[in-house]
């Protein structure tokens, strides 16, 4: 099963219309309090980033962990909305540096499809392409809008690349 990324945008921004979530940064406590999930928060580096517990079958708890960057936290958080939002049902444990390792050996594993999307809609729910045409003046000031978005600057990145590659035109630097 190959990822679906028209899918995971369109939904990102069909909850950021359904949320009245406009402006950056968006603020992530609005979805999950309209989701009425419950938040609990780890404070151990060694720990998992973030992750969306079930009970009965429904999303009933989000766990962050605060020992990461703020820019992570956002992404972690993001990335779980996604699954619930995608409704990424009966998901394997997903551990990327287990990944990692298995690169390193040659084993062919990659990130799961579910994994893809979810990151695929946390990039576009976090830094919207419609909120960051707003800021095409300042597309070559990575930091300002990692900044202003609330992202890393990795991410932010990739939005701008993005951006011109979806507008097909290139700010001067």
């Amino acid at each position: 099963m190959e990822p679906n990324y028209s899918f995971a945008r369109n939904m990102a921004r069909k909850v950021l219309k359904d949320y009245k979530l406009s402006e950056a940064p968006t603020d992530l406590t609005m979805i999950f309090r309209g989701l009425h999930l419950k938040y609990i928060e780890l404070n151990d580096a060694d720990e998992i980033d973030g992750a969306i517990l079930e009970i009965d079958g429904k999303p009933a708890i989000a766990v962050l962990n605060k020992a990461r960057p703020l820019q992570r936290q956002r992404f972690t958080l993001a990335h779980e909305l996604g699954h619930i939002f995608l409704e990424h049902i009966k998901r394997d444990i997903y551990d990327p540096e287990e990944i990692r390792e298995s690169d390193a050996q040659s084993t062919g594993k990659t990130k799961p499809p579910k994994e893809i999307e979810a990151d695929v809609f946390a990039a576009e729910l976090l830094v919207p392409y419609e909120q960051l045409k707003k800021y095409s003046a300042d597309m070559s000031n990575v930091d300002k809008l990692a900044g202003i978005f609330q992202v890393s600057k990795q991410a932010m990145t990739l939005a701008i690349m993005n951006y011109w590659k979806h507008t097909g035109k290139k700010t001067k630097r």
